[in-house]
């Protein structure tokens, strides 16, 4: 379906619904983004982008299931005694064991007793005072009935070591044991951890806003579930439409000895108020991203949005299914930040299909709209950035056929100029391990704004990377894979200032080959009043125009100066006077044999373009006489 001014409208208008500083460097922000990506084994969030409502009704509309982390209430232990009663609960049921205090073994279910008195004892040394909450903390990961329990093992324990081993979220590590249960109808996982770090001394503790947030840390566990093909969300009662209280632990009890439902107590008062306004948000979130999905031309996913969102609005309750996504959608379409990513480059290319004059006022509306998505998501980063201009010049500059554009302002360098610029390029790209057609393609539009500017320096950073065989998990390749790509933004920001810069017609340089031209033309013969004088002259030539100029000029090739000179007649002529002037100074850089090497050349080119300049005029003529005829 082609894209059409009135495609792209419906996404631009689409944000009605929901509706300086610049970047200090072009790799700062991604090289973070890419540290935390490869402490997490290289896949998986970044960061955080949007908000943990806005990726589970992602997740929730499609139909994930909800994992549960729980901090046991009263869980704490005081005593050795009591500590030892905790570990013989968790090891009397367990079906698998994990953490750091034990040895690794797949086909470990449970420890002896005697091991269980050695870490209880080993712990309690180590204790002081009489905290309110106890040395310990007991923590419950529980997964959806239809999650194998060995899944749920491999999720569960790469969360532990990213929580309580590895130093991402807090700098310390912590002892801890962890069983799995499969007593019950869903796999469970229960987490005993010495509050007292090993390596800092720091006290463990979880609160609302700290690194160890329940909430954000439910969110890592769901991440890790994607990673490994696992559908699952953090959602809470309310974003699926349940206005109760969750039952308390003695309410599950009594229901369970008396054989009858739990009973939930309703929401009284501002509770309730408050429910219902976050759930007039959800419909209107779910809303917009089926607009997305329209966008992107998927009717089924968008069809699935709006019934969930028609749920919520009739008070209704997002229930659980036993709907199956397959592992390779969980992180493209169950992953809303790559969905989002992928419908701007949808849009994108849809924008590049219409007129050149039509794109640039359709990009800006867009990018308006976007922006306002990525706001109502919780990507305030995102959407400010878009909002920004680009920073660097390659990312700001736009080329076309004969004129380079940056800012509004258009500079004629003819076709040649333009060759000339994207042979430069491409060399320079190369040479850093990035790919010439991709560099060239993007200048043909230039970066939309600072948010895309970004996406296109991660991936020039991954693709040196990938070419220099660099690990971006180690700092040390992180920095030097950012090294060479900040080294070719400068390069090509050198090559396009250049370029760009009015070239004052009364500089010294212009003047002087504007003197050997005419001097050529009238005298035939060009010399300066010393050696010096005509040394300092190709210095200046060579730091304008390159250090290969002469050599270029030796082999015919003018183009070097199509920077300044577009048009080829009286580039030709700049040439021959420069070879002229080589002739009668050595200091120059030409020998003899040189120089006339390059004056054949120059002809040879000269007549070429004499005869490319006459063949229209001739057919021309040719035409004229067959009409008289």
């Amino acid at each position: 379906m082609p894209w059409s001014r009135n495609s792209a409208a419906v996404v631009c208008g689409s944000s009605a619904a929901i509706r300086n500083a610049l970047m200090a460097s072009a790799t700062e922000g991604v090289l973070e983004d890419l540290r935390l990506r490869y402490l997490r084994g290289g896949s998986g969030s970044t960061r955080q982008r949007f908000t943990a409502r806005a990726n589970n009704l992602w997740r929730l509309a499609q139909g994930s299931n909800a994992a549960v982390l729980k901090k046991i209430h009263n869980g704490g232990t005081h005593s050795r005694k009591q500590l030892g009663n905790q570990f013989d609960y968790l090891f009397s049921k367990a079906s698998a064991i994990f953490g750091n205090m034990v040895e690794h073994d797949p086909e470990r279910r449970t420890l002896s007793r005697e091991e269980r008195k050695t870490i209880a004892g080993d712990w309690e040394d180590a204790w002081t005072g009489d905290p309110k909450n106890g040395h310990t903390t007991h923590l419950l990961l529980s997964f959806p009935a239809d999650v194998a329990p060995h899944r749920a093992l491999q999720v569960a324990e790469i969360w532990a070591a990213e929580m309580f081993q590895s130093g991402m979220h807090v700098e310390d590590e912590w002892a801890y044991i962890a069983a799995l249960h499969t007593d019950r109808s869903h796999p469970h996982v229960h987490i005993v951890l010495n509050n007292r770090g090993l390596e800092n001394d720091s006290w463990f503790y979880m609160a609302k806003g700290h690194a160890f947030d329940v909430l954000t840390m439910k969110e890592r566990m769901v991440e890790i579930a994607a990673e490994q093909g696992l559908f699952l969300d953090s959602a809470s009662r309310i974003e699926r439409g349940k206005l109760t209280y969750g039952p308390s632990r003695a309410e599950l009890e009594r229901a369970l000895r008396e054989g009858r439902e739990v009973r939930e107590v309703p929401l009284q008062g501002p509770a309730v108020r408050d429910a219902m306004a976050q759930i007039r948000e959800n419909v209107a979130t779910l809303q917009l991203f089926s607009s997305m999905a329209r966008q992107s031309r998927e009717a089924e996913l968008a069809s699935k949005f709006e019934a969930v969102a028609q749920i919520l609005a009739r008070g209704g309750i997002i229930q659980s299914t036993e709907e199956f996504m397959q592992a390779q959608h969980v992180q493209t379409r169950g992953d809303l930040g790559r969905y989002y990513d992928a419908w701007i480059d949808r849009v994108e290319t849809g924008i590049r299909q219409l007129p050149q004059s039509e794109q640039s006022e359709m990009r800006r509306e867009f990018y308006a709209a976007a922006s306002d998505v990525a706001r109502e998501l919780g990507d305030d980063r995102g959407a400010t950035l878009m909002q920004r201009p680009a920073r660097e010049a390659l990312h700001r500059s736009q080329m076309g056929e004969t004129a380079l554009i940056r800012d509004g302002t258009t500079r004629e360098i003819g076709n040649d100029g333009i060759a000339e610029i994207r042979e430069k390029i491409s060399e320079a790209a190369k040479s850093v391990g990035l790919d010439p057609a991709q560099i060239q393609n993007r200048m043909g539009q230039g970066a939309a704004n600072a948010w895309q500017e970004r996406d296109w320096t991660r991936q020039d950073i991954q693709a040196v990377a990938e070419s220099r065989h660099l690990d971006l998990g180690r700092q040390k390749d992180r920095g030097k894979a950012a090294s060479l790509v900040e080294s070719f933004y400068a390069k090509t920001a050198e090559l396009l200032d250049r370029a760009l810069e009015p070239r004052r017609e009364h500089d010294r340089l212009s003047r002087t080959l504007q003197t050997i031209a005419q001097a050529l033309k009238q005298d035939g013969q060009v010399a300066f009043q010393s050696d010096d004088h005509a040394g300092r002259f190709a210095r200046d030539l060579t730091q304008r125009y390159g250090e290969d100029l002469m050599a270029r000029l030796v082999k015919g090739d003018d183009r070097a100066l199509a920077l300044d000179i577009p048009d080829p007649a009286q580039r030709r002529d700049f040439a021959r006077a420069i070879v002229t002037a080589a002739e009668q100074h050595e200091s120059m850089g030409m020998n003899l044999k040189q120089v006339q090497e390059a004056k054949a050349r120059l002809q040879d080119l000269g007549d070429s373009q004499t005869t490319r300049e006459a063949e229209p005029s001739q057919t021309k003529n040719r035409e004229d006489r067959d009409r008289e005829r």
